[in-house]
């Protein structure tokens, strides 16, 4: 069976119609394309200053002294507890070696309480008590035959009383020595087990607040991070009060920028909103980041731009933006951020 061959003006249409499909369907595909590209703009403008991830810390001094030694210059990495600078600290240290030759001393007592008489106090005690009991035995022979002769006449009441006050004496002696004997051999008191316990303690908390100031003479950092600037020198003074910022640290391994937004934007600002960072320092470039704090007050205006158009008595409200790890600036650096906010993109027409 022969098929009719479909006449050129049919042809032509059914081209026509395919093309336009097609030419319809790349429109719609660039008009969505579009959409994307403009789908953010920028909805507020806020002056701010780079900061170093953790803020910068200003290390300060404890105590009142001289700054014999400093650890760290300037761009220095540091850690958490690492030695910044060294106050002059014979005094200290001489209190520390003094503190613990008291509380060798106060240990060696109570040892000696504990452990009771050695053997050779013992042997000297008893030894003492011999010879106490050998001279009381004599004084008294000695009275006990000058009596009868003081009593008849034959000898000198004088020379019997001199032999009463030694018979006196010796048993005084005899007395004492026997005393000191029953002591070793029975042993240490509670109480004296107790003061001298005491006694102990006290020297180790005096060791322990000796050692505590001299180790205030060495100034740390407690963050880890980069020394940006050393604000004394070797050789100056530093007081407590008000404390003395020998050196400020900031960690570096983020930047963050603290921008202020003007009181009538505040409600364009969200978390997590896209950031970007400009400044007049590196023209041409702009710096990514996004907001990652939104304070909960409004407050005075802290960053000023020297601009001539600037307001000093606005209200702003702080946010903290963080940077891409790429960007890296100078930490206190004036810049300029812009906030961008979602647009509506409108449906095409069919």
């Amino acid at each position: 069976m022969k098929l009719d061959r479909p006449s050129p003006a049919i042809l032509l249409l059914v081209g026509l119609a395919a093309v336009s499909s097609t030419m319809s369907g790349r429109a719609e595909q660039a008009l969505s394309s579009s959409a994307k590209l403009v789908s953010q703009h920028r909805v507020a403008a806020a002056p701010g200053v780079v900061e170093p991830n953790s803020k910068e810390r200003e290390i300060s001094a404890q105590i009142v002294g001289v700054i014999k030694e400093f650890k760290v210059e300037e761009n220095d990495e540091v850690t958490a507890g690492q030695i910044i600078a060294i106050i002059d600290n014979a005094e200290q240290s001489a209190r520390v070696a003094s503190a613990q030759a008291q509380l060798a001393l106060r240990q060696a007592e109570l040892d000696r309480i504990l452990h009771g008489a050695r053997a050779e106090e013992l042997r000297e005690a008893e030894a003492a008590l011999s010879e106490a009991d050998a001279g009381l035995k004599y004084a008294r022979r000695d009275y006990e035959r000058r009596l009868p002769l003081a009593k008849r006449g034959v000898s000198p009441q004088a020379m019997l009383d001199q032999a009463k006050a030694n018979l006196d004496a010796s048993e005084a002696r005899r007395t004492v020595a026997a005393q000191r004997l029953a002591q070793l051999q029975s042993g240490a008191r509670s109480e004296d087990v107790d003061a001298a316990r005491a006694r102990l303690r006290l020297a180790d908390a005096e060791l322990a607040s000796a050692k505590a100031m001299l180790d205030k003479t060495f100034i740390r950092s407690p963050v880890a991070g980069t020394v940006l600037r050393r604000t004394h020198e070797v050789g100056e003074t530093v007081t407590n009060v008000p404390p003395t910022a020998v050196a400020i640290v900031g960690d570096l391994r983020g930047l963050k920028v603290r921008a202020e937004v003007d009181e009538t934007d505040i409600g364009k600002v969200t978390p997590d909103q896209r950031v970007e960072v400009v400044s007049d320092a590196y023209p041409g470039r702009k710096f990514q980041g996004r907001v990652s704090w939104v304070s909960s007050r409004m407050g005075s205006k802290i960053v000023q731009t020297g601009r001539p158009g600037d307001r000093v008595d606005t209200k702003v409200l702080q946010v903290l933006i963080d940077l891409d790890d790429d960007a890296k600036l100078p930490v206190g650096l004036r810049v300029d951020a812009y906030l961008f906010g979602e647009l509506v993109a409108a449906k095409p027409s069919r």
